[in-house]
């Protein structure tokens, strides 16, 4: 996998490569140009490994780029330096589009997993102290999402029919004190340690050493689905469904994936 953090960066590039492609580019015939699937850093990333060694194996030669940030998989992906990304769900992708004008569309879905409200220091929601700080995303649809749980969870009050675009101006009461503390959304598994709790990814609670059904409180909605994403114009390439198909069908990452989140991913189509 490569790792790359900004448009400056140009790390050299390890390709999944199978030995019969190797074979075939002794004898002199040109290889297939590998596909570039962009990835923002999680654990999920396992199963994308796996689907890509067994799209190599199978003629579709895979390469994996993992961003360290959440933005930069998009503007990869409208300047063709990938070909499609996963890390992303439906909510996320349409607030970049709307502020980018990236022309990108949702293709399949490769899993789904819930959003929760993580503690290493306590172990049940009526647990945690008066006036708590808890960690949530800031950027703006994971703010909405983790504003919807704190008001499931009794910490806040939203304006009548917020949804996930509900942001930190929709809050109309406390009805429980609590002190909001906003953070990068790949961060948050490092801040666990400092504070109270915090809302995110099954993702970054198994990268802060946390099992991931460990949450006080869970919300599950098929809408945050992670779904493959590429370009409109390349919707229906035949190589980019091809993976997608692979990734689905694979016993192994869905193998994978359920190591790593137990019964808590699901794999909707």
């Amino acid at each position: 996998m490569v790792l790359l953090s900004d448009r400056a960066s140009r790390p050299s590039r390890r390709l999944i490569l199978a030995g019969a492609l190797a074979g075939i580019a002794g004898r002199g015939v040109a290889q297939e140009k590998p596909l570039r699937l962009g990835l923002a850093t999680s654990v999920s990333n396992q199963a994308a490994e796996i689907a890509a060694r067994e799209a190599t194996a199978q003629g579709l030669p895979v390469e994996t780029i993992e961003f360290n940030d959440w933005n930069t998989p998009n503007r990869a992906l409208a300047d063709r330096e990938i070909d499609l990304n996963l890390f992303q769900h439906v909510p996320f992708l349409e607030f970049t589009k709307a502020q980018t004008g990236y022309d990108l569309v949702p293709l399949g879905i490769a899993y789904n997993t819930p959003f929760g409200l993580y503690s290493r220091r306590y172990k049940a929601l009526a647990e945690l102290p008066e006036n708590p700080r808890i960690a949530i995303s800031g950027d703006p649809v994971n703010t909405g999402r983790s504003l919807l749980l704190l008001q499931k969870a009794g910490y806040v009050t939203l304006k009548p029919g917020a949804d996930f675009r509900v942001g930190m101006d929709g809050i109309t009461g406390y009805p429980k004190p609590i002190r909001i503390v906003q953070l990068d959304g790949p961060q948050i598994a490092r801040t666990l340690e400092e504070m109270d709790a915090a809302l995110t990814y099954p993702t970054f609670a198994r990268m802060a050493g946390l099992a991931p059904d460990s949450a006080l409180l869970f919300e599950n909605d098929a809408i945050y689905a992670f779904r493959f994403v590429a370009r409109r114009d390349r919707a229906q390439d035949a190589r980019l469904l091809r993976f997608v198909a692979i990734y689905q069908s694979s016993p192994a990452a869905k193998a994978k994936l359920q190591e790593l989140y137990g019964t808590l991913v699901t794999f909707p189509r």
